[in-house]
């Protein structure tokens, strides 16, 4: 008969065996997929240069003849540009006549409050008159 510590003995065999395999493909995983960013950023990199040629140069060469010249597809060529990042220009300083633009997270919006009828009876009927009834 098996005892209990042969029955431990059996699982953790048959565990150690599976937990190397799971160690193994996790490892292999981890390390394809961080090269796989590096590769991905410096594909991302190189399309931006490109892009940055393109638009650089936009002036004494265009796209077709970009394509025509290099064998480039011009589809890829303006996907390339069309998919590189814009360099930010510089904020306009805001002036005092300058129309407001988004409000602080703590800011209100200034709303007028509506008009408070008096207790008058001359104001009743004023107001009553405003909102079309006799």
């Amino acid at each position: 008969m098996t005892t209990i510590n042969d029955i431990a003995r059996r699982v953790e065999e048959a565990d150690s065996a599976r937990s190397a395999r799971r160690t193994k493909a996790a490892q292999l995983v981890g390390e394809l997929a961080h090269e796989r960013v590096e590769v991905v950023q410096r594909l991302a990199d190189i399309d931006q240069q490109i892009g940055d040629a393109i638009v650089g140069n936009g002036d004494v060469i265009a796209v077709d003849e970009l394509a025509r010249f290099t064998g480039v597809s011009a589809a890829d060529l303006a996907q390339i540009l069309n998919s590189r990042k814009h360099s930010r220009g510089r904020r306009k300083k805001i002036t005092a006549g300058s129309p407001p633009g988004r409000m602080g997270l703590d800011r209100k919006p200034e709303v007028p409050e509506p008009h408070k009828l008096a207790d008058s009876a001359e104001d009743d009927s004023s107001a009553l008159k405003e909102i079309g009834t006799p």
